[in-house]
Formats: structure tokens, sequence, C-alpha cells
């Protein structure tokens, strides 16, 4: 897992073409959900009423952990500011390894110009309002991020887009101390996984998994944990 990503490319077409996978998946395992052991910090707050998303299943989440010679997280500490009616992207990087130019994405976050819906109170954003995001690399080791504010909400027919990297993960994914080929079996099993709060149950999306770029991409309709697992 060491050879460079493809660079993420987001053209309208794509959006559109990943947007529909997502509807597929979710008619195919909507409704279901997972409780499991938590591996990092995160913000406390019960979720909301109703906004369980769907694309769900019930597994005890494997998370994946970061690889012994990972580069660093160069900026663990992310803030934007998403206004509704214009388009937001946010990058969290790696560090270039020794000897190249280049690094790789761990998390690139898209909010749709119409993508805000909500206050974490519960007030409706207007057109022209904007919101101040933070995402933050709550567990190195576990390579969860966590998302703020708590209990933003992003409109349910144009939520907002994640897609977190593997690539710098142990290749040992289901950690037996060894690299064969039931790890690489597991590869096409990841997602992104959700928690809204440190004491709520993880959440498995549906995901689309890249394995050539070794990305997955998932629909996001709220904050505030996500991480990737099987």
């Amino acid at each position: 897992m060491q050879s460079s990503p493809k660079p993420f490319s987001y053209g309208a077409i794509m959006r559109h073409s990943v947007r529909g996978s997502f509807i597929l998946m979710s008619v195919l395992v909507a409704g279901a959900c997972s409780e499991s052991a938590l591996p990092g910090p995160a913000p406390a707050g019960p979720p909301p009423p109703g906004t369980q998303p769907p694309g769900t299943q019930t597994f005890t989440p494997s998370f994946i952990s970061a690889a012994s010679d990972a580069p660093a997280i160069a900026n663990p500490v992310v803030s934007f500011y998403a206004k509704k009616g214009v388009d937001a992207e946010a990058f969290m990087y790696y560090r270039p390894r020794p000897g190249r130019t280049d690094s790789t994405v761990f998390v690139r976050f898209r909010v749709g110009k119409n993508a805000l819906f909500t206050r974490p109170g519960g007030g409706a954003i207007a057109a022209g309002d904007s919101v101040l995001i933070t995402i933050t690399l709550a567990d190195p080791v576990h390579l969860v991020i966590d998302m703020q504010p708590a209990g933003l909400r992003f409109t349910p027919t144009e939520p907002a887009e994640l897609k977190l990297s593997y690539l710098e993960a142990d290749d040992d994914l289901n950690h037996d101390g060894r690299v064969d080929a039931a790890d690489t079996a597991l590869e096409s099993a990841l997602a992104i996984w959700r928690r809204e709060g440190s004491t709520s149950p993880w959440t498995k999306l549906a995901s689309i998994v890249q394995i050539g770029t070794h990305e997955i991409e998932a629909l996001v309709t709220g904050f505030t944990s996500y991480a990737v697992a099987y």
C-alpha cells in the first residue's frame, strides 16, 4: 500500500454517479444498525430522532490501524466555512514520504451548495448563511476523525460527501500478525462507520470502496465521528 494514490477527481458527472450508487445500496441494506466497542474519544450527544442514515448493517466493526511506518498527518485539525449556496471542500493530508514531493489525501470532505440544512439547535440554515466546520484527527491509531459542530445536519436529498483514504493503513487488516489472502478479501468489505456520540453505537454507512486507489466514499447527513472498519 505504499504506491502513490491517484488524485481525487470530482466532476459533476462523477458526483451524480456516486450519488446514484448510494441510492441503490441504501435500498438493498436500509434499516439495520450496529453496536461495537469504541476505539477513540468523541464528543457526547444523543442522536436526534429520525436521523439514522440508511444503508446500515448489524456487525461488530473491526477498525483499521495506521501502519507503523505511516507518515504523520500534516494538518490534523482543519477548519473551514461552509456557506449555503456555495460549494466547499476541505482536505486533511499525510506528510510526504522521504524523497517524495507528493502526499496522500487522508480526508476529503465536500459540502455542496445545497447541502446545509439545520444548525445543531435545529434552526434552518438560510441561503447565504455560513457554518464553521472543523475536522480533527481524534484517534491517530484507528484513524478516527471528529467533525464539528455536533448536531449539524445536511439535506437528506443532497447530503455532504466524505472520502477517506486507507493507503497508509496497516496491510494486516484482520490483525492476525500476517498479511495474506484473508486481508485482501477483507478490503472489499471496508466501509465508513459513523458514531453520533461517545456512548452511541457505531453505524455502518453505505459506502463505495475504490480498491485501486485505496479510498472509501460515503454520503453524510450529520456529524460527529467517522472511521474506516469492516
